[in-house]
């Protein structure tokens, strides 16, 4: 093979091997498979803290809260850091912020499954609708 033949060969490969989803981006939620980008280590550190301050017994809020809080300086538009931030308000009893927060996470995925859970539990409008669906 010519170099310019084997440099196109390698090139095609290359852009063949790259037309599917990572294995880094493929996820499941719920029992569907999805592809999103890989998420901030340091968001998802602060994400897991916040997991494991909400699995303390009693529950550790004001940590949660506080980890989840620092999750989102590093990546602002994830619906699920919205969604876990509003469950964390909504045991707090600040209903308001809950309400602020599931928003939130609708805004940046409006059809993510927990977004609307929290939504359908709050009454807000999008979620009503998904809460009648269920009956």
């Amino acid at each position: 093979m010519s170099p310019p033949r084997a440099v196109l060969a390698l090139a095609l490969v290359s852009a063949c091997a790259q037309a599917g989803p990572s294995s880094r981006t493929l996820h499941y939620i719920d029992k569907t498979l999805v592809t999103s980008a890989p998420v901030d280590h340091r968001a998802y550190g602060a994400y897991m803290q916040a997991r494991i301050a909400l699995a303390a017994e009693p529950p550790d809020l004001a940590r949660a809260l506080q980890q989840i809080d620092l999750a989102l300086r590093y990546d602002r538009d994830d619906p699920h850091l919205w969604t876990t931030r509003g469950e964390i308000e909504l045991r707090l009893g600040d209903v308001e912020a809950a309400r602020r927060s599931s928003a939130r996470a609708l805004a940046y995925g409006p059809k993510y499954p927990p977004a609307l859970q929290l939504a359908a539990d709050l009454q807000l409008p999008g979620g009503r609708q998904v809460a009648e669906a269920r009956r």
